[in-house]
């Protein structure tokens, strides 16, 4: 008679779970009963320091999406954060830009270490695009531009700004053929985009990079949802990026004098 064949089990059992640490740390009942409201949020260690603040006009969305965070489409430093979390709270806020106030005047007071943006007045950006050869061009740089002065936390908002025009101008796309580039969690300060209508992604991009991105807003709503659901969470957390800049529009064109810091609000010394 031959022998039973052996078989030999991993011994890395979490290797394969489909539920990340904080659906095995909170459970799932409470990322459902969130509510969908717009407010600001805060993560705790389990030292009770504070580790991070943002806000969202949907909570329940946001907040949900911290649950497919994963090594590899990830930052690294996203990765960590989510590791050091033991404590959600959360702010309801009347509105979506009541939400955007309550966040910029909690991150200047308590300047969390895993914020960049808002937590200090750094220098500013300036964008520059336009059709060349057939292709949208974008370039953010210090150097005055055609848009700007743009708040410092500007440069890790193009992605964002990019991938909606992207998503807007090719809606059958699927994100697994964008440019790689574009799909790096912080974008090239450089991009070249082959686009069907690149002069107007050029002007829908530009209009959004200076806070007036309703139409761009209104051509991502009506695109119906992404097949899976960690798909649909990440558009919903770009859309949800793209108002929160737009609502901000009145700080994200500086005025021509916000060309270097204030020595007075220079980020303070962490240790992560």
């Amino acid at each position: 008679m031959p022998e039973s064949p052996v078989i030999t089990r991993s011994k890395q059992p979490g290797l394969f779970s489909l539920e990340n640490v904080l659906t095995q740390r909170f459970g799932r009942d409470f990322f459902l009963n969130l509510p969908e409201l717009p407010g600001v949020y805060f993560f705790t260690d389990r030292t009770d320091k504070l580790l991070y603040i943002g806000q969202s006009a949907s909570l329940r969305g946001r907040l949900g999406s911290y649950r497919h965070v994963v090594e590899g489409r990830h930052p690294r430093r996203t990765l960590r954060l989510v590791a050091r979390i033991h404590r959600i709270d959360w702010e309801i806020c009347e509105s979506p830009a009541c939400a955007i106030a309550r966040e910029s005047e909690l991150l200047l007071q308590h300047r969390p270490p895993f914020n960049r943006a808002g937590v200090w007045i750094g220098q500013p950006w300036w964008l520059d695009g336009g059709v060349v050869s057939g292709r949208l061009r974008l370039q953010v740089q210090r150097q005055q531009g055609e848009i700007g002065p743009l708040s410092p936390g500007f440069r890790h908002l193009f992605g964002v700004l990019a991938r909606c025009v992207y998503r807007a101008a090719c809606p059958d796309t699927p994100i697994h053929r964008y440019p790689c580039g574009l799909i790096r969690p912080s974008a090239p300060l450089s991009l070249s985009l082959v686009l069907p209508d690149p002069a107007w992604a050029w002007q829908t991009l530009a209009s959004a990079a200076r806070g007036d991105a309703a139409d761009l807003l209104a051509l991502l709503d009506a695109i119906p949802p992404a097949a899976s659901l960690p798909e649909q969470e990440f558009w919903t957390d770009q859309r949800d990026q793209l108002q929160s800049y737009a609502a901000k529009a009145t700080r994200v064109l500086l005025p021509p004098s916000a060309l270097a810091p204030d020595p007075s609000l220079l980020p303070l010394e962490l240790s992560l």
